[in-house]
């Protein structure tokens, strides 16, 4: 039985209050749709002449692909957690340190803390700030061009031009320097920072990445090429080393009120012992920890069991986690479920 004009005229007024709500444009949801503008036009005016059943389907799965998306928004875009706060004080205080020349702060992490969250996030309502994210194809060239870029500083030129012209701008200017993803750093350029950022600038600089980068930072200074890390680390302040913290025994860097925050949304709640799953995954190091606490509650806010219940448990979670195969499943220190044949799959999505 085919589309009815009835539902085909219900799903033209959804379509129309999303246009509205959304600042969507006929043409906009013709791409969207893989149809023409003309018959956009004519579906919200009812006066289709195509294929009513086509069209009618689309738009009803395009709303919905859309609203299961928003379900996933959290109420704030950010959340300040137990590890935002101590991002925030590491920074603070290297900052409060600052008196004639720079300090250095330094954040170690691997991936899934929320650490270049939390950086951005403060860089944004901290406008004394510049956030760079490097990249491993950076030479001291383009890496100092990324910060002149930030920092709206002209950036043509050579090395020397662009760091003289750095020195020029930042000396008499209160700027908190930080660069994330900064782990394939090597001594030559961390001695270029500690002299042209620290020294010469007197601005606080961060740098966050993985434990390559401390290992780099700590090597013997007695090695050749090693003898500027005396110099580098003499500008400490503090490090946060998250990876040590998250695996603290009396319970880590995520309190249950962090996960609460984090992930009960959209008018789902989580069990409590679904909310010591998703501790266990934050404290487990190479498991993608919130990234993949993240990955695991999105899937699940449109299965049909939890839209049914309401909440997410422990088993819901475990059920994910074999489900979607994730490449870190062995690392998990948790009891994956038999799989049942006879047990609906709890991604199952609703109907």
């Amino acid at each position: 039985m085919g589309v009815s004009w009835e539902k085909a005229k219900q799903a033209a007024e959804s379509l129309a209050m999303f246009m509205d709500e959304h600042h969507w444009t006929q043409a906009g949801v013709a791409e969207k749709l893989g149809v023409s503008t003309a018959q956009i036009n004519q579906f919200l005016k009812t006066k289709y002449k195509g294929s009513l059943d086509e069209i009618t389907n689309k738009v009803v799965n395009l709303l919905e692909s859309v609203s299961r998306k928003e379900r996933r928004i959290k109420g704030k875009p950010f959340v300040e957690t137990t590890i935002a706060k101590k991002i925030y004080t590491l920074i603070t205080e290297t900052e409060s340190l600052c008196d004639e020349e720079g300090k250095i702060g330094l954040i170690i992490s691997d991936s899934g803390h929320g650490k270049s969250t939390c950086l951005r996030e403060f860089a944004r309502a901290n406008h004394n700030t510049v956030y760079v994210e490097l990249d491993d194809a950076m030479n001291p060239t383009t890496m100092f061009n990324e910060i002149a870029d930030k920092l709206k500083v002209f950036n043509n030129g050579s090395l020397a031009v662009i760091t003289r012209r750095l020195i020029e701008h930042l000396e008499h200017r209160h700027i908190i320097i930080i660069l994330d993803e900064a782990s394939s750093l090597r001594v030559r350029q961390l001695n270029q920072l500690r002299q042209i950022i620290v020294v010469k600038s007197k601005c606080p600089l961060i740098l966050a990445g993985n434990n390559d980068l401390l290992k780099t930072i700590m090597q013997p200074t007695v090695r050749r090429g090693c003898e500027a890390l005396d110099q580098f680390t003499s500008r400490f302040s503090y490090i946060l080393n998250l990876d040590e913290a998250a695996s603290n025994k009396d319970g880590g860097l995520y309190t249950p009120e962090d996960i609460r925050r984090l992930y009960e949304y959209g008018g789902i709640r989580l069990t409590s012992d679904g909310v010591k799953t998703l501790r266990k995954i934050c404290k487990t190091p190479r498991s993608g920890r919130l990234r993949t606490c993240s990955l695991l509650i999105a899937a699940l806010h449109t299965a049909k069991v939890v839209s049914k219940t309401g909440q997410i448990d422990s088993e819901l979670i475990l059920a994910a986690i074999d489900q979607l195969n994730l490449p870190v499943r062995d690392r998990l220190p948790v009891h994956l479920p038999e799989v049942d044949d006879e047990k609906p799959e709890a991604l199952s999505k609703t109907a």
